[in-house]
């Protein structure tokens, strides 16, 4: 076995990572299904603020797993580490041996490495850390609930109107007046969410960051679906986005929910949520959709839960800090 970087470049290679992708977590959770290998290879390829490095394991000129090395400009001493192993060769320390190199082709200024994995029950979760990423040095730093709603059947109770608010969806992007402030309300997500012992701080997308992870998820067949609430002022107060599914069954997804701590209390996110819900329901072509927050954010799981999302997975988040002799 040999282990060497992928070419990005190389759209047979790309394929080849794609393929031992699905099997993966086809193994890991029974029902995935992927976006698409041209998809996959414009996520990989994209300028979107991410260095990308993928590392192959190598059986002569055969892929049996890859890893990949994945750091943002805005948090530059972060790194996240993913691994993937076709089941045909899992057992044989392929990747260990992937994680370790990734690690290694991380920036020099990186601090830490993430990861993070989903399974359907608890036990399988502490299989994974007893066996694989807490031999590596990976502890838990916080765990999610997937949650799932099938969109079609659900009856979506709308609250009465927020005196003083207006909501309003649009798709694949919000009018320019309003993406700045959209921007912040995006960096805002994870920074003030519970994240458990992750620490996220607030990282503002510009409106030319966001106008290109709309335009990203366009070319890969996606619908971008955003519901924001506008104070008296103009301003922008509450905003969530969910993405459609370009592959047939695969749910959508909400990216993220959020309303400014000074305009909580009014129902804010539940009515964008649900006027987003409303617009993917009109689309006709989406049975579910899938979200997931922190287990100690009671306060949006309280809110799905009303929708009427179900738990139908959990994803558990890992840390590890870097060592000077990695």
């Amino acid at each position: 076995m040999s282990i060497y970087p992928l070419d990005i470049s190389d759209d047979g290679a790309l394929s080849n990572a794609y393929l031992i992708e699905c099997a993966a977590n086809e193994q890991a959770r029974p029902g995935w299904l992927g976006i698409g290998a041209e998809a996959r290879a414009l996520g990989w390829r994209a300028n979107d603020g991410w260095t990308n490095h993928l590392i192959g394991a190598w059986d002569h000129t055969t892929l049996l797993g890859f890893a990949a090395s994945m750091t943002s400009d805005d948090v530059p001493d972060t790194t996240w580490i993913f691994t993937w192993v076709h089941p045909e060769h899992q057992g044989r320390g392929l990747g260990t041996a992937l994680v370790r190199a990734a690690e290694k082709e991380s920036p020099q200024q990186t601090t830490r490495f993430v990861t993070s994995a989903y399974r359907r029950t608890l036990d399988e979760i502490a299989a994974l850390e007893n066996h694989f990423v807490g031999p590596l040095g990976y502890t838990a730093a916080t765990t999610e609930t997937v949650v799932e709603l099938d969109l079609q059947s659900s009856r979506l109770v709308h609250p009465a109107a927020i005196d003083g608010y207006t909501v309003s969806t649009y798709i694949n992007g919000v009018p320019e007046r309003f993406r700045e402030q959209v921007g912040q309300l995006k960096g805002l997500v994870d920074a003030e969410a519970p994240n458990g012992e992750l620490g996220w701080s607030e990282t503002t997308v510009s409106p030319a960051e966001y106008a290109s992870e709309i335009d990203l998820w366009v070319a890969q067949r996606s619908t971008v679906i955003e519901s924001i609430a506008v104070d008296s002022d103009g301003d922008v107060a509450a905003w969530t986005c969910l993405v459609t599914a370009n592959t047939a069954n695969k749910p959508a997804h909400i990216e993220g929910t959020l309303v400014l701590n000074q305009h909580r209390g009014h129902g804010l996110g539940a009515a964008v949520k649900l006027a987003s819900l409303d617009s993917a329901r009109a689309l006709g072509n989406i049975q579910f959709v899938r979200t997931s927050s922190d287990d100690q954010n009671t306060w949006m799981r309280s809110i799905n839960a009303a929708i009427g999302f179900v738990p139908v997975e959990t994803e558990v988040l890992f840390q590890k800090i870097r060592t000077a002799a990695e």
